[in-house]
């Protein structure tokens, strides 16, 4: 089968205006979309760590093996790139944080749901050397890879929840949004003082003389909180059930792969990541960053629904929002309920 990566070009902060611009003004898209999907499937995916699940699936071909047609994967640089394909129709399926997921449900009136988990862990604040308490953060500059993605509330957030404010707010912090190299660039230069960032870049940012401040994990209940999810159309679901069905028992046996073997997922997905970057990771910042990392396709639907708890209160997300039909349960319960030796409890909902 053959693979084209292609880079997301579209880079605007106001996702959800421009995507309800442009559902308005493409009403035959969904039909331009079926007809594209019956003879390829286009998966949405970024260049990180935490989206290993993905690269290792480009890397073995495993979805086009299971669905028996052509795979095309494209490479976005954050999540809210990557929904806004998804929305348009670019993209069928794709790995994504759980916050532009969260977005592009409102966006679209329900156009998209959640169909699994796929990394849990892998995002840290990166602070440099002399910021070490809540009080050492006020006057400073920080970086999250994009307004809107689920770094960008998580620090956001976290910030308002410890009094402190933004300049934007009255208050005397500075957030600043580029992508995750530029980040890391302007942290060496010494043009912002931290960075909320995903894995790798954050054990890069340490290995270049960084701290981390904060590791999410120590926020969320056991450690436990979705990086990364995999997302479809409801269109999608709607019409190729036994299609959808399909790729999630590919993803499902790739998370169970990568699990049994670290080790060589971790060196697969690192390659993967040069070969769409044309940049190589040091082993040892690989190392650190995949330690960090949990692989499930439990959609831990717990923390997302912090996350929304948390776009709320940071405006992003209307207070009296809801998200009834955000996730998709039946495809994962009946894949699961064929293997009964592999049966999860927290699957059996909805």
């Amino acid at each position: 089968m053959r693979y084209k990566v292609i880079v997301g070009i579209v880079g605007s902060a106001l996702l959800i205006i421009s995507v309800l611009l442009l559902l308005s003004l493409s009403t035959n898209s969904k039909d331009d979309h079926a007809s594209t999907v019956a003879t390829r499937l286009r998966i949405g995916l970024q260049a990180n760590l935490t989206h290993a699940p993905a690269l290792i699936a480009k890397s073995s071909d495993a979805f086009s093996k299971e669905l028996g047609m052509d795979v095309e994967y494209r490479m976005f640089k954050a999540g809210p790139d990557t929904m806004f394909a998804l929305l348009t129709g670019q993209v069928d399926v794709v790995y994504t944080g759980p916050i532009p997921a969260i977005q592009a449900y409102l966006a679209s009136n329900g156009s998209v749901r959640v169909i699994a988990g796929a990394t849990s862990g892998g995002a840290k604040f990166i602070t440099r050397e002399g910021i070490d308490t809540l009080e050492d953060l006020r006057g400073k500059r920080f970086g999250t890879p994009q307004y809107g993605n689920t770094q960008d509330i998580a620090l956001r957030s976290y910030l308002l929840e410890h009094g402190l404010r933004l300049k934007d707010d009255g208050g005397d912090i500075t957030i600043i949004n580029a992508k995750n190299p530029e980040l890391l660039l302007l942290f060496k230069k010494g043009e912002i003082d931290g960075l909320w960032v995903p894995e790798p870049w954050a054990s890069i940012a340490v290995n270049e003389g960084g701290k981390i401040f904060l590791d999410e994990r120590s926020i969320w209940p056991d450690g436990r909180f979705a990086t990364t999810v995999l997302v479809a159309r409801s269109d999608l679901i709607d019409r190729s059930p036994d299609l959808v069905h399909k790729v999630l028992n590919a993803h499902i046996n790739i998370i169970r792969w990568i699990n049994e073997h670290r080790d060589e997922a971790m060196n697969i997905t690192s390659k993967e990541i040069r070969s769409m970057t044309g940049k190589s990771l040091p082993e040892d910042v690989v190392k650190n960053a995949f330690s960090s990392l949990e692989f499930t396709y439990d959609p831990m639907q717990g923390s997302i629904e912090g996350y929304i708890r948390k776009g709320k209160m940071v405006g992003l997300f209307h207070s009296d929002a809801t998200f009834d039909r955000l996730f998709y349960y039946d495809g994962l319960n009946s894949i699961l309920e064929e293997d009964k030796s592999t049966l999860n409890s927290f699957m059996l909902v909805k």
